[in-house]
């Protein structure tokens, strides 16, 4: 952790470099090629604890300097290709799927590590590869430009944690529907904490991308959509599991503004969104329960890392993410395996563990009950509900709360360790 005081300036410019590039394989297999580097125009990602890592992601990514060997910027992510090798059809469908990751653009040359997790904290490289900043093959057009609307402007880039909110399924004559879409997506974020406490570190952006159908797609239905990004319904065959498969697109509009998040809201009533650490996140605009249940719990996801607490009694298309017999990287999820790097220190002094269901336990604070991950047994959660559990539960739990605002403080702090208990 002593090499996390790194000189941004000296190593970088105010741009962002991203990296494409395909993740293909099948259930038991990964590789990474690479399909283009770009330069583009904002970089609002941290400019302070640039080799601090979360140990957040199924991936990581590490950047050095190629003449000193030094680190100089680390992050994780997760991937759409990760959740489906985990199905039915990665048995005997190999696929490939767009993957897209952002860092400060290099003034000199640097390598780029990609790595997939192996365990809670080790790892094996997916690729490597070398790069100069003025090679002539790095793409350097203008985004496409569509409008943009600032929803919420608290301070500056470096400051904040910036969020781009891009618009699907809505057609330019839809542009006014969608800033307001987008205005009362930023209002539900602020009735949770902690939101509502960081609320002047945070930046929100409207990006009014452009349908020529309105509404999203919905597979099942038989019913395709011409969409700016290309969300749709029936994600591995699950009738509301909403998703985009075109990664590429989605960051050609959020680089019109500078972004430490996206936020992608579909035009459609239908109860149904997704959430990816470091992706991004998706959810309906016009659902009933869009107004601050759904909305909230993707960016659980995609924002803090946060997984899903709940579990069904019926098989999910999800049910093999979760190895019980290692600690999953979630921090508000544990197979007990290294409980000692999750809540365990925060538990009140005699606190069973495993938590038994009783109608006392059910209303303790914090506690370590069964259930979670879509498994009923094996791996546990922080609290009996929470947001990340249910759509009735009022708030994060602390535990999710507190991973929420470490991850406000990763961003916009210049002391990553700061303790938010």
């Amino acid at each position: 952790m002593a090499a996390y005081g790194i000189d941004y300036n000296h190593f970088f410019s105010n741009k962002a470099c991203r990296v494409d590039f395909q993740l293909t394989g099948n259930d038991s297999s990964t590789s990474a090629f690479i399909d283009k580097i770009k330069e583009e125009p904002y970089w609002g990602g941290r400019r302070s604890n640039l080799t601090y890592y979360l140990n957040l992601g199924e991936y990581r990514f590490q950047v050095t300097d190629s003449a000193s060997g030094k680190l100089i910027y680390t992050s994780g992510f997760s991937s759409l290709f990760f959740e489906w090798q985990t199905t039915d059809e990665a048995k005997h469908t190999p696929k490939s799927m767009e993957q897209s990751i952002q860092f400060p653009f290099p003034k000199n040359a640097v390598r780029l590590n990609i790595e997939k997790r192996a365990g809670f904290d080790t790892w094996t490289t997916l690729l490597s590869v070398g790069f100069s900043p003025n090679d002539k093959l790095i793409v350097r057009n203008t985004p496409v430009q569509v409008p943009v609307k600032e929803i919420l402007k608290s301070t500056t880039p470096e400051k904040a944690v910036d969020i781009a909110i891009i618009a699907e399924g809505y057609t330019a004559e839809q542009q006014e529907k969608f800033f307001a879409d987008a205005q009362k997506l930023a209002d539900n974020l602020f009735t949770h904490e902690p939101f509502i406490r960081h609320k002047s570190k945070l930046n929100i952006y409207a990006v009014a991308a452009v349908s020529v159908d309105s509404g999203i797609s919905k597979p099942h239905e038989n019913s395709w959509k011409n969409t700016a990004v290309g969300a749709h319904f029936y994600t591995f065959y699950e009738p509301r599991y909403l998703t985009s498969p075109n990664m590429f697109a989605i960051r050609n509009y959020a680089a019109l503004v500078p972004y430490d998040a996206i936020y992608i809201l579909a035009n459609t009533a239908t109860y149904g969104g997704g959430g990816i650490y470091n992706f991004y996140a998706l959810a309906s605009a016009d659902s009933k329960r869009a107004k601050s249940e759904v909305i909230v719990h993707e960016f659980g996801h995609s924002f803090a890392g946060l997984g899903d607490e709940y579990f069904k009694d019926k098989p999910d298309v999800l049910d093999d993410m979760y190895d019980i017999k290692e600690e999953p990287w979630e921090p508000n999820l544990t197979s007990l395996v290294r409980f000692d790097t999750k809540w365990k220190n925060d538990l009140p002094k005699g606190t069973p563990i495993p938590t038994p269901v009783t109608e006392e336990t059910k209303k303790l604070p914090i506690g370590v009950f069964e259930g979670g991950g879509y498994l009923t047994k094996g791996i546990y959660r922080p609290a009996f509900d929470c947001r990340m559990r249910t759509n009735d539960a009022k708030a994060f739990c602390s535990v999710c709360e507190k991973a929420v605002e470490r991850m406000i403080l990763y961003l916009t702090s210049d002391n990553a360790a700061l303790d938010v208990r």
